[in-house]
């Protein structure tokens, strides 16, 4: 019988895994400071402050996107971003050339264009001015620009999206839901941890993702839909 569950189990985690690349072009993705590339759906951690050119407080993200498709063709992208919290201060993101700078929660998308070579900072970062949190989720999009004068540009396809969390002072970040490794991250691991956790019948509330007072099949596919919803 545990042969079977386990069989069941990894079943499910095989179909999440295929369920999560659709749909998503990784032509252009999201790199760190090292340029390791940071998995769609994940939650990035700044706490590092530093100073601005101008004497600001900074927090930066040290995100940028990089071209891995290896095609020199001549595409367009723009960045769609979500400031999900805000506490003070203000949150700046230069793509492709142009910066914008807000300080209110809400929905915002930067200018259009092309990457300044394979790989370009986009120069995103929180101005803060007190302890607190930023939150702010990124989203590629991909275009495709048609001839013609002025000439057009057409939705091609999503490149990934992850979230930044911008923590200021002895705040710990709130937990994210799913995370039952606790890694800041919420992804396809946190499934195999919770499998994991159901195999040695653990009782650890990391992985009672739902709140249910269990560890069971109803957690993996709690930790799927958090996933599935991130994408």
């Amino acid at each position: 019988m545990k042969k079977i569950f386990t069989f069941l189990l990894f079943g499910l985690l095989a179909t999440a895994s295929v369920m999560q690349a659709q749909d998503i072009d990784e032509s252009y993705v999201f790199v760190d400071e090292d340029g390791n590339v940071i998995e769609n759906g994940a939650t990035v951690v700044r706490n590092e402050m530093g100073v601005y050119l101008d004497g600001r407080d900074v927090i930066r993200s040290g995100i940028s996107v990089y071209n891995q498709s290896g095609n020199t063709a001549v595409d367009y992208l723009k960045v769609y971003y979500d400031i999900e919290r805000i506490d003070n201060g203000s949150y700046q993101i230069c793509f492709p050339s142009t910066c914008n700078e807000q300080s209110m929660v809400g929905s915002y998308e930067t200018g259009r264009g092309q990457l300044m070579g394979n790989l370009q900072d986009i120069q995103s970062e929180w101005f803060t001015q007190g302890e607190g949190e930023c939150i702010v989720t990124l989203a590629i999009e991909i275009l495709d620009r048609e001839s013609g004068f002025p000439p057009t540009y057409t939705h091609r396809s999503w490149g990934p999206s992850i979230t930044l969390r911008f923590v200021n002072g002895d705040i710990e970040p709130e937990p994210l839901d799913g995370d039952v490794n606790l890694d800041g991250e919420v992804n396809i691991a946190d499934v195999n941890a919770v499998i994991d956790k159901i195999l040695s019948q653990s009782t650890d509330p990391a992985a009672d993702v739902n709140n249910d007072g269990e560890v069971n099949i109803a957690d993996v596919n709690a930790v799927i839909n958090i996933i599935m919803a991130s994408n």
